[in-house]
């Protein structure tokens, strides 16, 4: 029983570990040169906080103790999901099942192209140690992009003695994460470490001054500095499994079982679809990896599938005396926000509502209660839970 895994992030690991532990042969391939290593921890690398190998997933040796055959610096260019073929390293292969966890990419803005040595996605081990290499050289940091990896890289920045501004689109920090009142207070906290915050503003060009770089934003003002980070959001690559006939939308699509539209292919993490969303989340990757590899096998074995859960997953970010937790949908029609306790400078409690039913947690400064909360989304609200 061979299976192959496409991918070597958090899903990608879990699941040849899950296929090894049932009995399968697991052959897990990287793009990358590194071990798999946990990926929210490159904003630390990138500025110095923490070493590459204090970030890997699993010891290298783990992998030979478990019979999984590890290939680094291995990519898939062609996939055929019929006969279930990779071909990695212009040499094909051949497997029983497949398990797609080819994870994202970073969005490159086209204004950062010219500038690769100076504008750098903050995204995996390498960029993150390109940006390591710069910062003896810089004084000034511009952050493109106001979202979680944008304010950790902002703060971390801060404490390597950087001067600090962070560009944001969207009138408040964290939108995907946060609602209005709970950025603001998360705004104040980060003022409060000398960050500058252009929100609602994008920048539309970069430019090399004899000084250093020069950032133009589409309200006209310029922004100099020595270096810039982007964290503008990530894409998922298809092109490889939309070739192989898999049906895709954003991602590759699945159903509960993590099957893809071809028998013996499933998919899971960032790269797959199911029921519409998309997860990006470190805990869900890892469940939706054993999942897919404990499926697989059954698949081969001719047993029963088992649905895996599509898990509530909060989202914590905690640096030094900032802090913010939150769950569920930030904002969004229906949804009604009540506040906790009273709006502090530096402190923030938030429950939302959809027609008397729990479905989100916002708190700054502050996690009172906010796990209790957390186990009750979905269940009709009752105040005292707060």
């Amino acid at each position: 029983m061979r299976i192959g895994i496409i991918g070597a992030g958090h899903a990608g690991v879990e699941a040849a570990g899950r296929a090894s532990s049932r009995g399968a042969e697991a052959v897990l391939f990287s793009k990358e040169s590194v071990l798999p290593y946990y990926r929210p921890r490159v904003v630390a690398l990138a500025f110095g906080q923490v070493e590459p190998d204090a970030i890997h997933i699993k010891p290298a040796d783990w992998y030979e103790k478990n019979g999984i055959d590890l290939r680094l610096d291995c990519p898939v260019t062609h996939l055929d999901v019929q006969e279930r073929t990779v071909v990695a390293r212009e040499q094909q292969e051949v497997f029983d099942a497949l398990v797609l966890a080819t994870g994202a990419t970073p969005v490159v803005l086209p204004l950062a192209r010219d500038f690769p040595e100076d504008a750098i996605a903050l995204w995996d081990v390498e960029r993150s140690l390109a940006i390591r290499d710069k910062l003896g050289a810089a004084r000034r940091l511009v952050v493109l992009g106001g979202g979680i990896s944008g304010v950790e890289a902002a703060l971390y920045a801060v404490d390597a003695g950087l001067e600090v501004t962070v560009v944001e689109k969207a009138n408040c920090l964290m939108p995907m994460q946060s609602g209005p009142n709970a950025a603001a207070v998360l705004a104040n906290r980060l003022r409060e470490k000398g960050i500058r915050l252009l929100l609602g503003r994008c920048a539309e060009s970069i430019s090399r001054e004899p000084h250093g770089l020069k950032i133009a934003l589409n309200d006209s003002e310029a922004v100099p500095c020595d270096l810039v980070v982007t964290t503008v959001g990530a894409r998922r690559e298809l092109a490889i499994f939309e070739r192989a006939g898999l049906r895709t939308d954003k991602g590759v699509l699945v159903d509960d079982c993590l099957r893809t539209s071809a028998p013996g292919v499933f998919a899971c993490g960032d790269v797959a679809q199911r029921n519409g969303t998309r997860t990006a989340s470190v805990m869900n990757a890892v469940q939706q990896g054993r999942g897919a590899g404990a499926n697989a096998v059954a698949s081969l074995q001719g047993q029963e599938l088992e649905a895996v859960p599509a898990a509530v997953v909060p989202l914590s970010l905690k640096h030094g005396d900032i802090e913010l937790y939150a769950a569920g949908p930030p904002q969004g029609e229906g949804l009604e926000e009540r506040t906790l306790s009273e709006r502090e400078a530096s402190a923030y409690r938030s429950v939302l509502l959809q027609d008397g039913i729990l479905r989100g947690v916002q708190m700054v400064g502050t996690r009172e209660g906010f796990h209790q909360l957390v186990a009750e989304i979905g269940r009709p609200w009752r105040p005292a839970q707060g």
